[in-house]
């Protein structure tokens, strides 16, 4: 169990740097359409480029904020249970967190398989979007990798109470 919270920590936090990465590539296209548009014309697809480094942003530090404990969760109640009630309430979460983001993740690569079939590009700068879905997919992947490590953390609570 040791070795695969590692894991799951090194690919989220490598998730969350390419997010932060993404968020300056961001940050700098914006900057240089600004400047662009006063020096001589606007950058060409800037919304779309803008519109998918987000998504790139949001899927890749979704697992990381969950690995820090960043999500919102209300524990005033949860918090003052026993051990065991704690582990029970936790095993329940867990697992419909764990279903959600697993269909999110089979919905997501449905959806991609069935973009890159069909060729569906933006209408500006004619990018795919079936890489981004993948993304999102990938994503939502490694965040059921930390819902599920922490869903066996939650039984073992449940188990010994």
């Amino acid at each position: 169990m040791v070795y695969f919270d590692r894991v799951v920590r090194l690919l989220s936090k490598s998730g969350d740097r390419i997010a932060q990465l993404a968020a300056v590539v961001m940050m700098l296209i914006v900057v240089g359409n600004i400047v662009s548009r006063f020096v001589w014309k606007p950058i060409f697809g800037t919304y779309d480029y803008v519109c998918f480094i987000a998504v790139i942003m949001v899927a890749l530090a979704l697992a990381y904020c969950a690995v820090q404990r960043g999500h919102i969760s209300v524990e005033l109640v949860v918090a003052r249970l026993p051990q065991r009630a704690q582990g029970i309430i936790g095993s329940i979460t867990g697992i419909l967190s764990l279903g959600i983001f697993g269909l999110i993740t089979w919905q997501c690569l449905g959806l991609a398989n069935r973009m890159r079939q069909l060729g569906e590009t933006t209408m500006t700068a004619l990018l795919p979007f079936y890489p981004y879905i993948y993304v999102t997919a990938f994503g939502c992947a490694l965040l059921c990798l930390v819902i599920l490590g922490d869903l066996i953390k939650s039984l073992g609570k449940a188990v010994k109470g």
